[in-house]
């Protein structure tokens, strides 16, 4: 739910933006006496913008200021939401959890959505009313020859209807005032006014809360009318202009009328009159350069700017903000896990839980729908907190989680592994190799990495499979949930089946590209044997391939492996993973195949070359039945053309360069991590420099403030000694 109203306020911004500037030039080109009818179409670009999130591609330059390059990776990723990013850890299966009360799963995000729905019902049912109302207004109106109807039922002329619109004029309107108003009324009807008007409405209703979708609708409205009172007034003389305009005058109408309907006398007839009183047709070269202004200004309307994705040089993390640190070397022990205080899938009844890793304001968002954990909101600067004891497996920065935990916790006492992984952090605490206990400070609460708001990101996985946090941890009352024996079994089995398959697979190194030895080494089977063509290939942010085919066309594996994601999101829609294990060059190969129509096998399942995995499709964010595949040797981006064979490609065998390109890519991908890495300890060693540095300070000021209590309580015990001596003398004076 989260992600379809963020969906619809940055579609909202787009179409905001796309007004304000259509306001500007609207502005300079009726200045310029450009006909109205050409200013519609500028207004109907903008209502298009409201209305699709599609547009003409604008790459911009990646920001170099790292807070502005992180808001335009989020508006980017709203937009279109990037592709899953392989953990650092292996990809486990979700967990199947017992369903919950519909209510738990409520949220702030929920609320918003019920009061836009809520708002876009009420404008919905008063413009149908207002419809209703009016029809029922002119029933006893009568048809006459000219073909429109009229009666003294009718209070202005008026089109009302969408698929068959009549146009109504008044019993009074005769000669020829009547004539014109008719035209203008005629020209609403070839223009197709009646159709546009009210769908720009719907569009508008979709954007209530935003007043420029209202100021592009009236201003729509106000062109459409400026449009029809030149063409009714085109060829008259002044005489018949002054009477058109007293015409204008006399039906002005005080209120609105229905979004249906199109009123002779609606909007500013001030401006409307002062509009005629001006108007002039223009010249060949005017009306040329008037219509290329126009061409352009809809054109950029219709633009869609997108951000540069991030390089490996402009991947970095950014530099953490000054925190707290703590002033204790790191330990680097051997760490004994904590068996005792780590949940026990074999007693569940009284299985211990995690200690809640921060002091949150509320629950955004659990684990479900593709979502791998559990959002804890909180203010940024929050400190995060370890679950339990454990040995610090990664810290460091990355483009989606930003600055980031992960924890091993060792065995349980039923034998099976934790880890947790805390996200989004604004700064670290920690370093790799360090062993904490339950309740060290981890790092503090941010919006690092793709994150809407400050919150804390927390997973936790059991043997490599993912756990809801909610079952095992110790949040508030209300906001965690029973783990109950069924759950626990669940779980269990899923443990049990991705040890047995990690047992059974071999990987089948002859059937891998090999980048030492290409000329002999295997490559890919393609995963479709039947397709029409290559829609789209890796390029330009795209990571893999799209080869367009019929819908339930079957989708194969490209060598033997094991699954380890198996299922549904918005963005691959049905998307399955498979890990090939390493070749005979100990490369580790995966491939991606998304937007299935279907899934065929399980996480944990082994499958072997040519074994059915799904059938073609058009799910999640796709425009038409295809299959998207990607290739991965190390988690670096493989372009599937170079890897794979036939009918994909005509290729026999990968060649010298492009075996040295997946390498050269590899090695940078590497790279980048450990500096990222470096990065992160440079980083925590400044800060532990600055804490020394602000510790010193305060031991300072804290002497430098007992001395001058020390004197202050000196001066009001002189003070005191004064006060008594003075007494005293004047007791014996008076006894004197």
């Amino acid at each position: 739910m989260r992600d379809a109203v963020l969906h619809l306020l940055l579609l909202s911004l787009w179409g905001g933006a796309a007004a304000v500037g259509a306001l500007a030039v609207s502005a300079a080109l009726r200045r310029a006496h450009t006909p109205s009818r050409w200013l519609c179409w500028l207004w109907l670009a903008v209502g298009v913008r409201f209305a699709l999130p599609w547009g003409i591609p604008l790459m911009l330059p990646r920001p170099q200021n790292q807070q502005l390059a992180q808001a335009a990776e989020t508006v980017r990723a709203l937009a279109e939401a990037p592709a899953p990013v392989a953990r650092p850890a292996v990809q486990a299966a979700p967990v199947q959890a017992a369903p919950a009360p519909w209510y738990e799963g409520l949220t702030l995000w929920h609320l918003l959505a019920a009061v836009w729905a809520l708002g876009v019902l009420v404008l919905a049912v008063r413009a149908v009313a207002g419809y209703v109302r009016l029809r029922r207004t002119v029933a006893l109106a009568c048809k006459t020859p000219e073909g429109c109807y009229s009666g003294s039922c009718v209070p202005a002329p008026f089109t009302l209807g969408i698929l068959r619109p009549r146009i109504y004029l008044p019993g009074s309107l005769t000669g020829a005032a009547r004539q014109a108003v008719l035209l203008h009324e005629r020209t609403h009807l070839r223009r197709r006014d009646p159709v546009v008007k009210p769908l720009y409405y719907a569009v508008v209703c979709l954007h209530w809360f935003n007043p420029l979708a209202w100021l592009a609708f009236r201003q729509l409205e106000r062109e459409m009318e400026a449009a029809c009172d030149e063409a009714a007034v085109r060829g008259c003389d002044a005489a018949a202009r002054n009477a058109y305009c007293e015409s204008l005058l006399q039906y002005a109408l005080q209120g609105r009328m229905t979004p249906a309907s199109l009123a002779f006398g609606q909007g500013s007839v001030k401006q409307r009159i002062v509009h005629l009183l001006h108007y002039r047709r223009l010249g060949a070269g005017a009306l040329l350069l008037c219509a290329v202004a126009v061409g352009l200004s809809v054109t950029a309307c219709m633009m869609r700017p997108r951000v540069a994705e991030a390089t490996p040089e402009t991947a970095a993390g950014p530099a953490a903000e000054t925190e707290p640190q703590p002033t204790a070397t790191p330990e680097t022990a051997t760490f004994t896990a904590n068996t005792a205080g780590l949940p026990n899938l074999d007693g569940p009844a009284h299985s211990p839980r995690f200690l809640c890793p921060v002091d949150y304001t509320y629950i955004s968002r659990y684990m479900g729908g593709g979502h791998r954990g559990n959002d804890l909101c909180a203010p940024a600067g929050t400190p995060v907190y370890a679950a339990q004891d454990g040995y610090v497996e990664s810290a460091t920065y990355h483009w989606s989680w930003g600055n980031f935990v992960q924890l091993d916790h060792g065995s349980a006492a039923d034998g099976r592994r934790w880890e947790t992984l805390y996200a989004h952090l604004r700064s670290l605490a920690v370093e790799p190799g360090q062993t904490v206990k339950a309740g060290d400070l981890l790092g503090y609460v941010g919006a690092t990495g793709y994150a809407t708001g400050n919150a804390l990101h927390f997973e936790a996985t059991v043997d490599d499979v993912l756990a809801d946090a909610r079952y095992f941890t110790d949040y508030r009352e209300g906001d965690g949930s029973e783990l109950t024996g069924e759950i626990a079994a669940e779980l269990r089995a899923q443990c049990d089946g991705e040890q047995q398959s990690a047992v059974a697979f071999a990987a089948n190194a002859a059937g891998l590209p090999n980048l030492d030895d290409p000329a002999n080494g295997a490559l890919f089977m393609s995963p479709l044997q039947n397709f029409k063509y290559i829609s789209a290939v890796m390029e330009g942010g795209h990571p893999g391939v799209d080869m367009a085919a019929d819908a339930g066309t079957p989708v194969y594996a490209a060598a033997d492996g094991v699954v380890t994601v198996s299922e549904a999101d918005a963005t691959f829609g049905n998307w399955v993973e498979i890990d090939h294990g390493a070749g005979a060059d100990g490369h580790r190969w995966t491939t991606r195949y998304a937007h299935m129509d279907d899934r065929s096998v399980q996480v944990g399942q082994t499958v072997q070359a040519g074994e059915l995995v799904g059938h073609v499709g058009s799910t999640g964010q796709s425009t038409g039945n295809h299959l998207h595949f990607e290739v991965m040797a190390d988690g670096a981006l493989v372009d599937p053309r170079y890897v794979t064979g036939a009918p994909l490609t005509s290729h026999t065998a990968l060649t010298g360069d492009q075996a040295a390109e997946i390498k050269a890519a590899i090695q940078e991908l590497q790279q980048d991590q450990q500096e990222a890495e470096q990065e992160a300890r440079d980083q925590l060693e400044g800060l532990q420099r600055q804490l020394e540095a602000v510790q010193q300070a305060e031991d300072a000021a804290r002497a430098q403030s007992a001395q001058q209590q020390l004197v202050q309580e000196a001066d009001e015990a002189r003070a005191a000694l004064d006060e008594a001596a003075a007494r005293l003398d004047g007791s014996l004076s008076g006894g004197a």
